[in-house]
């Protein structure tokens, strides 16, 4: 009978493909030609990756990966765009639960405590939620982490950084965040997670800021990071 039921369930409200809008199964995000579309980093599997590289330029980190590479109309950008704009926010399951998958048995499973890269008070109220808590809230759990958000803040809205240079999206980003409670993060391993990475600021800004405190280390995470030519 419950089987019945979920068929009929099933047959009314189908699953449609995150990616392409194709039927799929029950509880699935996307169907396999959407799947083999995504183009996997691996930068778990080694620590001076180009990621990695460029972050290290901007602030002193541990390690650094990304789950995919971000490519312009690409099924991680629709997917993101619907994470971040459209209140999918079960996405961040998806993705929190594939990374995890690569970062067992590596060094990110040395970090302490998982903390979100946070929006400003305005855009968060205007979105209503930060798109990276599932992703974050995913990985602790599953890492036997701790979660920590609202802890780290932003003081200043910034506007998209891609169209500035290495110095004006440096001082954009200049004094952005700080921390209530440091304390809390006294000798901690930090993993720091965020949704996409592109040049690197907003993440070296968050990091020298977290780094104040003593004894912090800190390593990055991210959904994806897009190595678009930046002036």
């Amino acid at each position: 009978m419950i089987a019945l039921l979920q068929d009929l369930l099933n047959t009314i409200f189908p699953t449609y493909c995150m990616g392409c809008g194709c039927m799929v199964p029950p509880n699935t995000i996307l169907c396999l030609q959407c799947e083999r579309q995504l183009t996997k980093t691996n930068y778990h599997n080694s620590q001076r990756n180009p990621l990695f590289e460029m972050i290290q330029k901007l602030a002193p980190i541990q390690h650094a990966t990304s789950l995919f590479f971000f490519e312009r109309r690409g099924i991680v950008q629709a997917l993101v765009h619907q994470l971040k704009y459209m209140g999918k926010d079960h996405l961040g399951d998806f993705f929190g639960t594939m990374l995890v998958k690569e970062l067992i048995d590596s060094p990110f499973q040395n970090c302490d405590v998982v903390v979100p890269i946070p929006l400003h008070k305005k855009r968060q109220r205007k979105r209503g939620y930060n798109q990276v808590t599932a992703f974050g809230q995913q990985i602790a759990m599953q890492l036997r982490q701790e979660y920590i958000p609202n802890r780290l803040l932003r003081h200043k809205a910034t506007r998209t950084l891609v169209q500035l240079n290495s110095d004006q999206r440096i001082a954009q980003m200049k004094g952005a965040f700080s921390v209530v409670c440091p304390t809390l993060f006294v000798g901690k391993h930090i993993l720091l997670i965020d949704d996409v990475v592109t040049t690197g600021t907003t993440l070296s800004e968050a990091i020298n800021c977290l780094l104040q405190i003593e004894g912090v280390r800190v390593s990055v995470a991210t959904i994806a990071f897009a190595k678009s030519p930046l002036p």
